[in-house]
C-alpha cells in the first residue's frame, strides 16, 4: 500500500481495531505520526548523533509529491476521521487494561499478539499524544516540534520548541515558513563546535566588546534561537554583551518568527544573560544596497549565518551585496575575522540557483593580494544527510540528502 494513502484507507476499519495486532497498531500510529507530525526531513547527518524531536521515536514518511500530502493534510474529514479512529483505539485499549487489572481476564487470553501490558501503555501513550496534535495545532495547518541539540560530550544541551505554519497559496516567498533540513544540520553543528563558527572570545578580546550574530532569511528562527540559546550556557558569555539578529522578507515568515522567539526568549533569559538579546526585524536583500540602512543593521557582524536561503538565481548576488555592508571589515588583528557560515542543499532541481554560490563569491586563488579586500570562499564541506526515517528504507526512494557547507570571509585575512 502506498504510504501516502489517507487515513481513511491506510488506516485498520475502526469496527475491527480490536481483531489488529500490536504490530499492525504501532504501523498505523507510525503513519498517522509522520502525516500530522513529521519531523524534518534530510535533518540527520549521516555518522553522527542527530538532532532528537520531542524525545519520540524517529518516524518520518517520504511522499513522492508535497502536493498529495498537503492535501491529505489539511483535509478536514480525513483529520476527523483519524480523530474517531484514535479515540476508539484508545477506548478499546482501556477495556484490555480494565479487564486485565480486574483479573476477570489476562491480556493474554485475548488474545492477540504479544499484547502485553507495556505494549498497550505505550500505544495509549501515542495515541494519546496524537489525539491531541490532530485536534490542537495540526487543525489549523500549524506544526509544533521540539527540537533537542547535544555537544559530542554531552556537557551541552540546547532546546528550541519552533511552530511552523502553512506556506501561502502561490507564494514562494513563504518557504521560510516552515523548518527546513538545512537549518537543523547547521544548529547541530554550532552546538557541537561553538568555536569553529567563531562562538568564542579569545583571551586577547577586550571584555566591553559585544558578540554581533546576524541570521539572514531566518524562517522560524531554529538556528538564531539555538545560538542564543547556547551562548547563554557558555561561561566566556556570562557578563559579556552579545546581539543575535535574525531576519527575515516575507511578511508571514516574519510574523511566525517573531512569534517563535517571544514564546522561547523570556523563559530562558534571567539575570545572568541579561546582556544577551534577540531581536527579528525585516531584510530586503534585493534593495539593501540603494535603501538607507535601519538601525538595528547600523553595526558590524561578527558571524552570519544562512541555511537554505539559495533557492533563486539573484539570492547569491544579493546576499553578498548585504554581506559586504553588515560583515565587520578586518582591522584588528587581534579580532577573530567576521565569517558568513551558509549551509544549503544541492538539489537536482535547483543545481543552477546553487551553482550561483560559486560564481559569485571567489576562490581564494582568483583573489588579487594586492587589491582591496573582497569576499571570498574559505572553506567548503559536503555534508551528506539521511533523507528519511528508518520506515521508508528500501522502498524505492532517494535517501541522501546532500549539503553543502561554505565558510566565506574577507580575503588577504588569516584564519
Amino acid at each position: 500500500m502506498s504510504v501516502s494513502c489517507p487515513p481513511t484507507t491506510y488506516l485498520p476499519p475502526i469496527a475491527k481495531i480490536a481483531s489488529f495486532s500490536v504490530t499492525q497498531l504501532l504501523d498505523a500510529l507510525t503513519y498517522l505520526q509522520s502525516l500530522y507530525h513529521p519531523e524534518v526531513r534530510g535533518s540527520r547527518r549521516k555518522r553522527v548523533q542527530a538532532p532528537v524531536s520531542n524525545g519520540e521515536q524517529n518516524l518520518r514518511l517520504c511522499y513522492e509529491d508535497d502536493n498529495e500530502l498537503q492535501v491529505i493534510r489539511s483535509d478536514a474529514f480525513e483529520r476527523s476521521y483519524s480523530i474517531r479512529w484514535l479515540t476508539a483505539l484508545i477506548a478499546q485499549l482501556e477495556v484490555w487494561q480494565d479487564l486485565s487489572h480486574s483479573g476477570e481476564v489476562s491480556l493474554d487470553d485475548l488474545g492477540k499478539p504479544e499484547p502485553t501490558f507495556v505494549h498497550t501503555e505505550m500505544i495509549v501513550q501515542q495515541a494519546v499524544s496524537l489525539l491531541a496534535i490532530c485536534a490542537g495545532v495540526a487543525a489549523a495547518g500549524m506544526i509544533t516540534r521540539n527540537f533537542i541539540f547535544c555537544s559530542i560530550d554531552g556537557q551541552r544541551r540546547v532546546e528550541a520548541q519552533l511552530t511552523d505554519i502553512p506556506l501561502d497559496n502561490d507564494d514562494y516567498g513563504s518557504v521560510g515558513a516552515q523548518t527546513w533540513g538545512g537549518a537543523c544540520v547547521l544548529a547541530e553543528m554550532i552546538v557541537e563546535d561553538p568555536e569553529r563558527f567563531g562562538l568564542e572570545f579569545s583571551s586577547d578580546d577586550p571584555e566591553s566588546r559585544r558578540l554581533n550574530v546576524l541570521e539572514l532569511g531566518a524562517g522560524t528562527g531554529l538556528v538564531s534561537l539555538v545560538v542564543t540559546k547556547l551562548l547563554d550556557t557558555l561561561p566566556s558569555f556570562n557578563h559579556r554583551e552579545v546581539s543575535v539578529v535574525a531576519t527575515d522578507f516575507h511578511p508571514s515568515v516574519l510574523a511566525n518568527l517573531r512569534s517563535n522567539v517571544d514564546a522561547i526568549v523570556p523563559s530562558t533569559h534571567n539575570q545572568i544573560t541579561s546582556t544577551h538579546s534577540i531581536t527579528t526585524h525585516f531584510l530586503d536583500w534585493s534593495s539593501f544596497s540603494t535603501t538607507p540602512r535601519p538601525n538595528y543593521l547600523s553595526y558590524p557582524f561578527d558571524v552570519v549565518f544562512g541555511a537554505d536561503i539559495i533557492y533563486e538565481a539573484q539570492h547569491a548576488v544579493w546576499i553578498r551585496d548585504c554581506l559586504k555592508g553588515l560583515m565587520r571589515r578586518p582591522s584588528d588583528s587581534t579580532v577573530s575575522p567576521a565569517v558568513f557560515h551558509l549551509v544549503i542543499p544541492l538539489r537536482p532541481t535547483h543545481t543552477f540557483e546553487s551553482s550561483t554560490v560559486e560564481s559569485v563569491f571567489l576562490k581564494a586563488c582568483d583573489v588579487d593580494p594586492n587589491g582591496d579586500a573582497d569576499l571570498i570562499i574559505l572553506s567548503k564541506e559536503s555534508i551528506m544527510c539521511d533523507a528519511h526515517g528508518d520506515y521508508t528504507r528500501g522502498q524505492g526512494f532517494g535517501e541522501d540528502v546532500e549539503y553543502a557547507y561554505y565558510k566565506i570571509g574577507w580575503s588577504n585575512v588569516q584564519l
